[in-house]
């Protein structure tokens, strides 16, 4: 089968092309190459012979979005309309676009695919990213293409880049510096190891019956506090990193639990990884990549 991934330079898309390039003819398209989803002349004619597009391409990380809310905007939203024109065009025969947990706004506790969708305040920059990414959830769904639409929450492992807690707090760890906490670190969190995100993109192609659909894909027993993952990281990594806690910079999210009984029900979603387990992974994995500097 013939995939082609946007983005597929970042982290999630690597350890998909990883995951899927041994049995798949599997096509990256992304910025490092310079490829970007803003063109959609190049976009259309990269495309061209495949059959799946995994839409990966996005600026994602709330920090960085409040830099340039207005890049986020063309990137994440015009970005995906390019892929969708670009995709039927090419009569792609299913496009699978990645969303965010970001969708459900400040609080969502064990929430379903069909809860109301929730934004804060227009004058925080913040949400720039979730409302590019629920519009084009909207532009995906109403296309005329087969879809899925994935709503990760989340998700951690080696290789992340960007922004993202635990890859931070583990470089911090390791180098003994003080980890900062926001607030009073009572915000809870339910944390995806990447292998277990990565498969549900084989069920999604091996089940035609399951397109057209929203899921929510995370680890809701992976669940803790941004206090005690910082305590268990200090921990796991041997540290004597001091935590220190500031004032969150705008708005926060307090709790982000996801329901995923209908990735189970449908895709045969069963995430395997332990918090403890991935964490461990993730940590030897930074521990060697700073060992080779």
């Amino acid at each position: 089968m013939r995939i082609f991934i946007t983005g597929g330079a970042g982290f999630i898309g690597s350890h998909i092309l990883r995951n899927l390039g041994y049995c798949h003819e599997v096509k990256i398209y992304d910025i490092v190459n310079g490829d970007d989803v803003l063109d959609f002349e190049n976009l259309k004619n990269k495309m061209n012979g495949n059959k799946i597009v995994v839409h990966c391409a996005a600026i994602a990380g709330i920090y960085r979005t409040a830099e340039n809310y207005a890049k986020t905007i063309d990137v994440d939203l015009i970005g995906t309309w390019n892929a969708v024109r670009a995709a039927k065009e090419n009569k792609i025969s299913l496009f699978v676009n990645f969303s965010t947990s970001e969708v459900y706004g400040p609080m969502i506790y064990d929430g379903t695919e069909e809860e109301a969708t929730t934004q804060g305040s227009i004058s925080e920059r913040r949400w720039a990213y979730a409302v590019s990414k629920l519009a084009s959830e909207y532009i995906v769904a109403n296309s005329g293409l087969p879809f899925i639409t994935l709503r990760p929450f989340n998700i951690f492992g080696p290789g992340q880049i960007g922004e993202g807690a635990i890859r931070d707090i583990i470089l911090k760890a390791i180098k003994g510096e003080c980890i900062t906490v926001y607030n009073d670190g009572t915000q809870i969190r339910s944390w995806c190891y990447i292998s277990d995100f990565v498969s549900v993109i084989r069920a999604i192609l091996e089940k035609p019956e399951s397109w057209n659909a929203i899921y929510n894909i995370g680890n809701p027993q992976n669940t803790i506090t941004v206090f005690n993952l910082a305590k268990k990281i200090i921990e796991m990594a041997d540290s004597k990193s001091k935590i220190i806690f500031k004032p969150h910079p705008g708005p926060e999210v307090h709790v982000r639990v996801p329901n995923i009984n209908k990735a189970k029900k449908i895709l045969g979603f069963n995430p395997q990884v332990s918090l403890e387990e991935g964490l461990r992974r993730t940590i030897e994995f930074y521990i060697r990549k700073e060992d080779t500097r």
